[in-house]
């Protein structure tokens, strides 16, 4: 058996890639075989066992995929495709409309992602994970089932920030300036003007000895960065610093010279940096939206007004009342208590033990014998009280081969049985009733008079419009190639 981790694209230092990343190290110390294959593979990721999906393997029926689901990408439906159990971990998709301002392109990878949601990808996934409630009920709003949906926070792996901070960056920063940060994507949901407008009144009004720092990488083919630069230049504020492409050691530095942690976002999963910034001891103001105050989680300041005279107020008390201060460092130190490394490894590797256990690999041979041995014993139970079964061992077979709320038809047809048994078959799966003597007569004198291809060609089309197959939430897969 081997765990396949897939995601559309890995990037280097984004979320869902170090999170990706870091549940391979977990998977690998339960002793399991276990691979990332992506889309595109960022450069800078030198992890072993990272592959693109070309180079992917056949999987097998007691492999394990887990799809990390995040925009909208033809690996969408390749995923569903794969003769494996599966996971789909679902990072959330930012609505489309908020890059209307940005790219084009952008709109219709999160648009193609939500109507993939809400059609494709329902059904074909054994369980479902998500970082926060929040996406966990995005998920049951999208008709998803709540009982197959577990939550799990990403995994942190905190010694990385342990790492020694570049001290050009420590010097740089350790010049009496208030730092005022955030760290997040340079795109419209983490609504940086918002930032900025704030920063212009606070150092205008408040404190002119402070600097806004805007850390994260842009998309080069959007507008919305060079608009917010644009907007930086009519507000005529100074020290708005956006970093650029830095080192790691660099990000550690920034860290920890921060004072204030200021998010504005309106769509965030789960949202990392709140953690980094909690991990170093920086006070977190957020604004209400989206999964940002469950990240918290109470410890920090969440604020449900964008007004900059109200958010300066703020910003300048959590930096100068030190018993506030103070006040708030503890509450999220005990907040990162539960997103310590070794707890959030021990409950994703509990949960992947139950589901081997719950979704155990089915052996075509082992279950069919299986079947048949439950068939018998219920025949000769029946037999000793007088009464006969009704149905045949093939029927029951066919109805325990459903998986996903689907059945393969192109296997049922393939499979070489008799017309009275494709027909008991049919009904027992699609309609929950056993055919009568009268239906029997009725399709075995069709499959006579018309031929197998065209009987079976008409029992598709009867199932496919009947009401009672589509009330009853029966699938039909079917390939006739």
């Amino acid at each position: 058996m081997k765990i396949y981790q897939i995601v559309a694209s890995l990037n280097f230092g984004d979320a869902i890639g170090n999170d990706v990343i870091a549940k391979k190290h977990v998977i690998e110390d339960m002793g399991i075989e276990t691979e990332i294959y992506a889309g595109s593979v960022a450069a800078k990721i030198t992890e072993p066992g990272v592959f693109t999906l070309d180079k992917m393997p056949k999987v097998n029926e007691d492999d394990i995929m887990i799809y990390h689901m995040g925009n909208g990408s033809p690996i969408n439906h390749l995923v569903t495709e794969l003769n494996c159990r599966r996971i789909m971990f679902y990072h959330n998709i930012t609505p489309y409309e908020f890059f209307a301002i940005d790219n084009i392109n952008s709109v219709e990878g999160c648009r193609r992602g939500i109507e993939d949601m809400h059609t494709h990808m329902k059904g074909k996934f054994d369980a479902y994970i998500t970082a926060s409630q929040f996406s966990k009920d995005d998920l049951v709003r999208m008709g998803y089932k709540e009982n197959l949906i577990d939550v799990i926070p990403i995994i942190v792996p905190f010694d990385d920030y342990k790492q020694q901070p570049d001290e050009a960056m420590m010097r740089k920063l350790s010049d009496g300036v208030t730092n005022i940060l955030f760290v997040g994507r340079v795109a419209p949901n983490k609504k940086h003007e918002d930032i900025i407008r704030a920063f212009a009144y606070y150092k205008k009004h408040v404190n002119e000895k402070s600097r806004l720092i805007l850390v994260g990488s842009h998309d080069p083919n959007g507008m919305y960065y060079n608009d917010i630069v644009s907007y930086v230049k009519k507000l005529g504020v100074e020290d708005v610093v956006f970093p650029g492409h830095i080192s790691f050691a660099e990000i550690l530095a920034i860290y920890s010279k921060a004072d204030v942690f200021l998010c504005m976002s309106e769509h965030e999963g789960f949202c990392v940096p709140l953690v980094e910034a909690m991990t170093f001891d920086v006070p977190v103001i957020a604004y209400n939206a989206c999964a940002v105050p469950e990240t918290l989680g109470g410890a920090s300041v969440v604020v449900d007004d964008k007004d900059p005279v109200f958010l300066s107020k703020v910003i300048n008390e959590v930096v100068t009342n030190e018993d506030m201060r103070k006040t708030i460092i503890e509450a999220q130190r005990k907040r990162l208590e539960d997103f310590q490394y070794e707890k959030i490894k021990d409950t994703f590797q509990k949960y992947l033990r139950d589901f081997m256990a719950k979704y155990p690999p089915l052996n075509n041979d082992d279950s069919k014998k299986n079947y048949d041995k439950l068939y018998d014993m219920t025949e000769k139970n029946l037999e000793e009280s007088g009464k006969t079964m009704q149905f045949s061992k093939f029927a029951l077979r066919t109805m325990a081969s459903r998986q996903a709320e689907s059945t393969d038809v192109t296997e049922l047809i393939n499979s070489g049985c008799s017309a009275h048994e494709f027909i008991e078959a049919f009904f027992l799966t699609f309609f929950g009733t056993m055919p009568s003597e009268t239906d029997f007569e009725y399709w075995e004198n069709d499959e006579k008079t018309r031929g197998r291809e065209a009987f079976l060609r008409t029992m598709l089309e009867y199932a496919r419009s009947a009401e009672t197959r589509i009330s009853g939430g029966a699938r039909m897969l079917y390939s006739p190639y």
